[in-house]
């Protein structure tokens, strides 16, 4: 079994959670309330912000060219995504500077951060959570849309179309074959607990 296949069985309780959470659903069938939605994008544009950071701190770690290739690729498509909310944050007139994200995205990007001070196996590990977990939820949200014209196709298409799986997918490769060590383990785990936090907090 490859050791990306381990780590979501390993945390299949939560997986389900933040798959088919109250927010994914209501993004779905369209009855989303617009403040969730106005949270979630301000939330998901500063987590984007750091995650940037993040990845290209992925990347000064990565141990041959594979890993490399890959890891630009997702750094060179984070400019498009950016774009896409700054883009749907004007329109909806939410200012993005100097917004002050909740403590719990926060957390979320510290940890993200902190974990390039472990190294590439759990700098890595961290990644593919992360890029695993939106490729299955907003999978989930493409799969139950209840209309191919959704006001949120620009974010379904963007994280739920062939690129970005085979992009997450190429990210379960480089985590290689074998039994996850007991700190890439923990590491998945904690990113799936703040995955379904953060989901709560949009919605909350």
């Amino acid at each position: 079994m490859s050791r990306a296949r381990a780590l979501v069985d390993g945390e299949a309780d939560r997986w389900r959670q933040l798959a088919e959470h109250p927010f994914v659903l209501a993004t779905a069938d369209g009855t989303l309330a617009a403040e969730s939605f106005n949270r979630w994008l301000l939330e998901d544009h500063a987590f984007v912000v750091e995650f940037r950071r993040f990845l290209a701190g992925v990347l000064t770690l990565a141990p041959d060219e594979r890993s490399r290739d890959v890891l630009a690729g997702g750094i060179a498509a984070l400019t498009p995504e950016l774009d896409l909310f700054r883009a749907e944050l004007d329109a909806r007139g939410l200012g993005r500077d100097g917004y002050r994200p909740s403590l719990g995205c926060a957390s979320y990007t510290s940890f993200m951060l902190a974990s390039l001070h472990d190294g590439y196996e759990i700098a890595s590990t961290v990644l593919y959570g992360v890029e695993k977990a939106y490729l299955d939820a907003w999978t989930t949200v493409r799969e139950r849309a209840a209309a191919a014209d959704s006001r949120y196709r620009s974010f379904i298409d963007n994280w739920s179309a062939p690129p970005f799986a085979n992009y997450v997918a190429d990210l379960g490769e480089l985590l290689g074959a074998g039994e996850p060590t007991p700190a890439q383990r923990a590491a998945f785990g904690r990113v799936a607990e703040f995955e379904v936090q953060f989901w709560d907090g949009c919605t909350s």
